[in-house]
């Protein structure tokens, strides 16, 4: 594993902790990586919640297929985790965390239909092949702007950002390479 962090609240809670626990695609193709990007002017990496009785693949594999259109050939390495923490947004007394676990993939070069929520809907969601420079810029300019993050579907364009800087670090130092990523 390449990246472990927390994100947020750094006070510790012993009860009324709400959990939940997401999976993340990581797809490259030489300098572009696959990403989600939405009406509002950021990019993510493809994933979600993981639901009950699914295993990491299975819920990595569905979240891209049905954010992207692609289908996921395989899940390879886990490259890293973030566990964000911040006041649950209906009860300021408790605490909710969200573990995002981030795995390589390899998905098929043919683009079906993508499989929305309504509020990715939305959102717009839409998948991109993106230099990730340019994605981590745009992402940066959004954080960095007056828009209100906060009271947004936004909240996780600081997760995504810390994220792709260090896949962006790895592919400098060579330690992953894109071409194993993608069919």
């Amino acid at each position: 594993m390449f990246f472990d962090t927390t994100l947020g609240l750094k006070e510790s809670f012993t009860k009324d902790i709400i959990k939940r626990n997401a999976v993340r695609g990581v797809i490259i193709k030489g300098n572009k990586i696959l990403m989600i990007h939405s009406n509002q002017g950021d990019y993510k990496l493809p994933g979600g919640g993981i639901e009950q009785g699914e295993t990491h693949q299975e819920a990595v594999k569905r979240e891209i297929e049905e954010e992207t259109g692609y289908k996921c050939k395989a899940v390879n390495e886990m490259i890293g985790k973030v566990l964000e923490r911040k006041r649950d947004k209906n009860d300021n007394l408790k605490c909710f965390e969200m573990e995002s676990f981030f795995y390589c993939c390899e998905v098929y070069s043919k683009k079906g239909i993508q499989k929305l929520d309504d509020y990715e809907k939305d959102l717009d969601f839409t998948p991109i092949w993106i230099d990730i420079n340019e994605a981590i810029n745009k992402n940066k300019n959004l954080l960095e702007s007056d828009f209100d993050i906060e009271n947004n579907y936004l909240i996780w364009v600081k997760r995504e950002n810390y994220v792709l800087e260090q896949i962006n670090k790895l592919l400098e130092k060579e330690k992953i390479r894109g071409e194993i990523w993608l069919i």
